[in-house]
């Protein structure tokens, strides 16, 4: 029986997780060995990694280490974060939808207590938020307060850590939120789309672990600059069209 057809037969997942991939070919492989892991607590899953565009062999990386329960996407070329999670979900077949960095940025167990919190809450979405950032640098601390802050004052969401890399949700809150941007910016558009809409917005406090290979990806001059312009189109109501309305939305948890 070939590897497609045992794929065909198996249980619909559960969950499905998205792991974006821009020349990671030092941590991809661990960081799918640690969510496939937690996630076996689960039931069943799936891993959708999309390869974006990178020059290091990570698309080969990825595609060695495809199965039945972990599928590759690979972009041609470099499209943004954005592009590459409509891509992961679109591939996805899970009622519940998630994603996180190949650099592994908190124990892949977190990703179980967020599924938990989803289910056990009735949540529409749960945002993980980190509880140890003064782990990070000080000019570190600076952007992402002062970013936090932006979103808070420009687009009206009540929440900290926005941009941190682990979300899961129901498929219909990423389906509805019809994410417009290419980049670094799609972790808060999907937040703020979610809050604006009136989604149910749970959270979970993890312990963000330093990346051991390679460089931020969102760090550097050209995609903090395309973060600021998306944001900036977003409350002018440009990012993607026209405005939406506003929904009465609310927030909980604060593990």
């Amino acid at each position: 029986m070939s590897r497609t057809h045992r794929a065909h037969l198996r249980a619909m997942p559960l969950v499905s997780i998205v792991i974006p991939a821009y020349n990671e070919v030092e941590s991809l492989e661990a960081a799918i060995a640690e969510a496939s892991a937690a996630l076996e607590t689960v039931g069943d899953w799936e891993i959708v990694v999309v390869d974006d565009g990178s020059t290091d062999g990570t698309d080969a990386l990825a595609r060695s280490l495809a199965s039945d329960r972990v599928k590759v996407e690979v972009h041609p070329e470099n499209r943004g974060k954005g592009a590459a999670l409509r891509t992961g979900v679109a591939a996805s077949r899970a009622p519940v939808v998630g994603f996180t960095d190949a650099d592994r940025p908190f124990d892949m167990e977190a990703l179980v207590r967020a599924y938990h919190r989803l289910v056990e809450t009735d949540a529409d979405l749960v945002a993980g938020f980190r509880t140890n950032r003064e782990r990070y640098s000080l000019r570190r601390r600076i952007y992402s307060g002062t970013y936090n802050r932006l979103v808070r004052a420009l687009l009206g969401v009540p929440l900290d850590d926005v941009g941190f890399a682990l979300k899961l949700m129901r498929r219909e809150t990423f389906e509805a939120a019809r994410l417009q941007s290419d980049g670094g910016f799609a972790d808060v558009e999907l937040i703020a789309r979610a809050y604006r809409a009136g989604a149910k917005i749970e959270r979970v406090g993890v312990e963000f672990t330093p990346r051991e290979h390679g460089v931020s990806k969102m760090a550097g001059a050209a995609s903090v600059a395309g973060i600021l312009r998306d944001m900036a189109l977003f409350r002018l109501g440009r990012l993607g069209g026209a405005r939406r309305p506003r929904l009465a939305a609310t927030v909980g948890g604060s593990e």
